[in-house]
């Protein structure tokens, strides 16, 4: 490799302090276009008759978890790493302190825990990269059942594809890595470099992922992770008293999703939502209870998420903090 084509050291995620901040401004900006919009709609009392659901509903994503910490245990063991099974989960779930970040990269806070327990930064930016791509595949095959809600449905599928179709070849084909490297000896600032040198050798290091005993199972468990969560979009959704075909009920939630990620809006915070309400209004539900599904599976989601992943992370933080003191 020439020299200056890789960094001598990992670009470090953003400081859990600035990351931190970030996700408290957007949870505050979220609960104060949540008090806007309950004022004329009263999604607050909806979403309270629907307690219950709601606890249901947060039931299925937590199970969802462990198909996706399995899958992200088996990507490490291809690349030759090991974790004790509750460690490496605590470490999993604490990425998700950080999950309503810009392109979920606040999730690579796990390089930290990780690391603790012997896992090389490149490997855990490798996985993480997979596991992204592969959820991405899950879901837009998923969304293809409201295909015919999305305006343009076609355009960001086929963008969803080449992107993967050139993780795909910086895994496999080496020239083109080696392009990519010196494109990112291109970049403006020795910070961003190292950034852009770091994701380009994650990328070209999925290679022994690429293996049909690897990939397989991989998309199984990612596929029954986000059935999971479709399925609590339904459930959540016939509690409200709408019954949907079960194309819409497996795809709306999933092309929600695609929506959020491609406004590049930190987690999808406001589009994801919207985009649930414009589905939602296609198939004929009125406004009042399309807003109150698409904040409640949100609340059951994206924000269980975050309030998971904060308590694994002052887990893990408690934990070496004693251990240190010892």
């Amino acid at each position: 490799m020439p020299t200056g084509s890789s960094p001598a050291e990992p670009a470090a995620p953003a400081p859990r302090g600035k990351a931190a901040a970030w996700i408290l401004g957007v949870a505050t900006l979220y609960l104060a276009a949540l008090w806007y919009v309950d004022r004329d709609n009263h999604v607050l009392s909806s979403l309270a008759e629907l307690a219950v659901p709601l606890g249901y509903c947060a039931l299925l994503v937590l199970a969802s978890y462990g198909f996706r910490y399995q899958r992200w245990r088996r990507l490490l063991h291809a690349q030759g790493h090991e974790t004790p099974w509750l460690h490496g989960l605590a470490a999993y779930l604490a990425g998700f302190a950080f999950t309503a970040s810009p392109g979920k990269a606040g999730e690579l806070l796990r390089i930290r825990y990780f690391a603790w327990q012997g896992v090389p930064a490149q490997a855990t930016l490798t996985t993480f990269i997979f596991e992204r791509a592969l959820d991405l595949l899950v879901i837009t095959l998923m969304a293809t059942g409201a295909a015919a809600s999305v305006p343009m449905f076609g355009l960001i599928a086929a963008t969803i594809l080449a992107l993967l179709l050139t993780l795909m070849a910086l895994a496999c084909w080496p020239p083109l890595g080696r392009v990519a490297r010196k494109l990112a000896n291109l970049l403006p600032g020795t910070a961003i470099r190292r950034l852009g040198h770091f994701l380009v050798e994650g990328a070209c290091a999925q290679g022994p992922l690429m293996h049909p005993r690897t990939v397989l199972p991989a998309i199984l468990h990612g596929a029954a992770a986000w059935s999971l969560t479709a399925l609590a979009f339904t459930c959540l959704s016939h509690a409200a008293g709408v019954t949907l075909s079960w194309q819409l009920g497996i795809g709306i939630y999933p092309a929600a999703m695609l929506v959020g990620a491609l406004s590049f809006i930190p987690g999808g915070v406001g589009t994801t939502e919207a985009a649930i309400v414009f589905m939602l209004g296609g198939a004929g539900v009125q406004t009042t209870v399309a807003l109150t599904i698409a904040i409640g599976i949100r609340l059951a989601s994206l924000w269980l998420a975050v309030m998971v992943g904060m308590l694994a992370m002052a887990t893990l933080e408690a934990a070496e903090y004693l251990h240190r003191r010892q």
